[in-house]
């Protein structure tokens, strides 16, 4: 079965929501919060359409940061269509 670029997209976003999601509801200054954000960049997942294991620390911060302004679509992956010459 093909996955289109949408269905990738949507399974993308919601594993990095998948990721935050402990953490959306926490203000900023949470005591604790980059250390759980470290622990969650030492563990190994299942990455949809990657073949990495990790998320680094700042990523997950970033994504933590754009689901705050702008909700769950500022998860999806924005994908680049490259022509090779």
């Amino acid at each position: 079965m093909k996955i289109d670029n949408n269905d990738r997209r949507h399974e993308v976003a919601l594993f990095r929501y998948g990721l935050i999601a402990d953490l959306v509801n926490l203000p900023p200054a949470t005591k604790g919060l980059y250390a759980r954000i470290r622990k969650k960049a030492e563990t190994e997942y299942v990455i949809p359409g990657s073949n990495r294991t990790r998320v680094a620390e700042e990523t997950i911060r970033g994504w933590l940061k754009h689901y705050r302004r702008a909700g769950f679509d500022a998860l999806l992956p924005v994908f680049v269509n490259k022509v090779v010459r």
